[in-house]
């Protein structure tokens, strides 16, 4: 670090740290060092807190839910054009990625105006389950667009079991 000449870099902080929580937004720790020697135990205690920060979220039981269930109600509420029945299986904070349309958008009032157009323009035989296969992190669907057409999504959940995130495109020719 450069410091100015009238600076005494023996009396003022070179440098801060600080352990900031993504999930909250929020600052969870900080710390002013005067040298790298006073920042290492620092820097130690910042991952001790990280440790038992992401051991009580692993000790967390998350709240027993059916992903395949929550895939089958999500095709059931396409198949009726249900849009509210379809919003209440989404998280508040939900995101939706359409490959297919280049579309990204976030929270169900977004979502809901993307499916009311498509749920409203669906033809007879759409919304019928090709393949669907639980993975690690969520369950990946092959099912009949809004037109027919073939496409695979992956559906991610919160704790609660509410549909978190959902990715879609094209589904690729076999």
């Amino acid at each position: 670090m450069l410091a100015a000449p009238e600076v005494d870099p023996d009396g003022a902080p070179l440098f801060w740290l600080e352990l900031f929580d993504h999930s909250t937004k929020t600052s969870a720790d900080s710390c002013s060092c005067r040298g790298f020697e006073d920042a290492v135990p620092v820097v130690y205690d910042f991952f001790a807190q990280v440790d038992d920060l992401t051991r009580d979220l692993m000790s967390t039981p998350p709240d027993n839910f059916d992903p395949l269930a929550v895939v089958v109600d999500w095709l059931d509420a396409c198949r009726m054009r249900e849009l509210d029945t379809l919003l209440d299986l989404y998280d508040e904070s939900a995101t939706l990625e359409c490959n297919c349309e280049r579309v990204s958008l976030t929270g169900r009032e977004a979502i809901a105006a993307y499916w009311a157009q498509k749920l409203e323009r669906r033809i007879h035989s759409t919304f019928t389950l090709d393949d669907m296969i639980l993975t690690d992190c969520g369950v990946l669907v092959d099912y009949r667009g809004h037109e027919g057409e073939a496409i695979r999504i992956h559906f991610h959940f919160s704790r609660s079991g509410r549909i978190l995130h959902t990715s879609c495109g094209r589904r690729p020719a076999a």
